[in-house]
């Protein structure tokens, strides 16, 4: 599903992707405000197309531009026997601080909430925990 939002000209890029992270306290007297702040914080977006019309900005140096967006699935690690798609999980802390670890960027993705519910879009492979945990990648929404 697309949305409407409006992003700094220069970050105005077909198939650029963003973590929105909310509004700004400058933003809360804006007359754009709905359309800036009508995404769901903390989710990954992805820009499908930047439309020509742009507008003033108090946050930007320059101006925004109107972009279709569409929120798309955070690739991370899950435990094995709460991996099934389709199921909606909460998302546990992995407790673990190995950022040497191969698997440690996957474990803790950009945009990722811990003890957050998240719907299990798509379930992959088992990941190869050097802690022995029973993890597997998943996409989540």
């Amino acid at each position: 599903m697309s949305s409407v939002t409006l992003i700094g000209e220069s970050l105005a890029k077909k198939d650029l992707e963003f973590i929105f992270g909310g509004c700004l306290s400058k933003c809360q007297d804006c007359e754009l405000k709905n359309s800036c702040c009508g995404l769901e914080q903390n989710r990954l977006y992805r820009i499908k197309g930047v439309r020509d019309k742009t507008h003033k900005c108090k946050v930007h140096h320059k101006e925004v531009k109107v972009v279709d967006v569409e929120q798309i699935p955070i690739k991370t690690t899950a435990s094995g026997r709460s991996a099934i798609e389709g199921s909606v999980i909460t998302l546990e802390d992995k407790e673990c601080d190995s950022i040497e670890c191969d698997n440690y960027k996957l474990c803790h993705p950009a945009g990722i909430e811990f003890d957050a519910k998240y719907n299990v879009e798509k379930s992959g492979k088992k990941v190869d925990c050097p802690k022995g945990k029973d993890l597997k990648e998943v996409e989540l929404m």
